[in-house]
């Protein structure tokens, strides 16, 4: 079968490997669609970690790799496992690691655990990006009840995207988002977001240390960001985004708590499925492409140059 193999930066042959057999606890599915992790797809194919370990990233990488946002059909089951079947549709909703064969493939051999059924009113593009609707879910799940509630989005990438949707879903009476793009911004308010800002413009930076919102979750990372949404809020943050750089926690947030990234759970996976099924936040609109997992090379630097938010592959 076909997959995908990054062999070194810039470097992403398709290749032939065989076919996966589901060992114990395993189901064999057929991807039907598998949506890009543009911060994790970017670093790999850049050269660069993307939590800056030391040695990493190691090539060639397994096959498959780093995709993990997929949905598609059982095509058999391994021993033990009773809950899927051949012809299921299923979602992941947490990635396997980065040691496995990852969902840039045809085929792929999942841990039972690992999966979801696919509700019958999504679709594949509908569904795909359900881990990354998960991690999320996970900061959503860490905060007070929002209902009436002003929260701050910080950065409209696809996760402030799904973040500006989960905070309406939640109750927040006014959701503002952040961005230095302003495509992003305005695509942001087409998605639920009442006030979009460039946090440089003379309106953004205005907002700032006036306890313009409750709540923020922070899906940048940069310690830009995370200072900006610290000195814009009355009551905490939420760290989702990966950080890369030190920010600091001064006497002036006093009060304020701070979230951090509470890790995957079947919980936000359950959460964030249900927001689907409801159509509360939807994942097609972020799929600006559409692509062949052979043309990998051409949607990363889409993804890069921010021409796309995510893109959806179909092997």
């Amino acid at each position: 079968m076909k997959a995908l193999q990054i062999q070194a930066p810039g470097l992403a042959p398709i290749v032939d490997i065989p076919e996966p057999v589901p060992g114990p606890g395993e189901v064999l599915v057929r991807v039907e669609a598998v949506a890009s992790c543009p911060h994790w797809d970017i670093c790999m194919m850049g050269g660069r970690d993307i939590f800056d370990r030391p040695g990493f990233p190691r090539y060639p990488a397994a096959p498959g790799q780093p995709g993990h946002e997929m949905t598609g059909t059982v095509e058999a089951v391994g021993p033990g496992v009773t809950e899927f079947g051949p012809g299921d549709a299923v979602v992941a909703w947490r990635t396997m690691g980065e040691v496995k064969p990852g969902y840039y493939a045809e085929k792929a051999c999942v841990p039972a655990a690992d999966l979801l059924p696919r509700p019958a009113s999504l679709s594949p593009a509908e569904a795909a990006g359900l881990e990354m609707a998960m991690c999320v879910a996970a900061s959503f799940l860490a905060l007070p009840d929002l209902t009436g509630t002003t929260v701050s989005v910080g950065g409209l990438g696809p996760a402030g995207m799904i973040a500006v949707q989960m905070a309406r879903a939640a109750g927040a009476a006014r959701v503002i988002g952040f961005d230095l793009n302003p495509e992003r911004l305005a695509f942001a308010r087409t998605l639920g977001a009442d006030e979009t800002y460039d946090p440089r413009s003379e309106a953004g930076a205005a907002l700032a240390g006036k306890g313009a919102a409750d709540y923020a979750v922070d899906c940048s990372g940069s310690a830009a960001s995370v200072q900006f949404q610290l000195d814009l809020v009355r009551r905490g943050v939420a760290l989702f985004g990966v950080p890369h750089e030190a920010y600091r926690f001064e006497p002036r947030h006093f009060g304020l708590t701070l979230y951090g990234y509470q890790g995957h759970t079947l919980e936000a996976a359950r959460y964030a499925l249900a927001r689907l099924e409801s159509g509360a936040v939807r994942l097609a609109p972020l799929n600006t492409a559409t692509l062949p997992l052979s043309r990998f090379a051409e949607g990363t630097a889409l993804l890069a140059a921010q021409q796309a938010l995510k893109v959806l592959y179909q092997p």
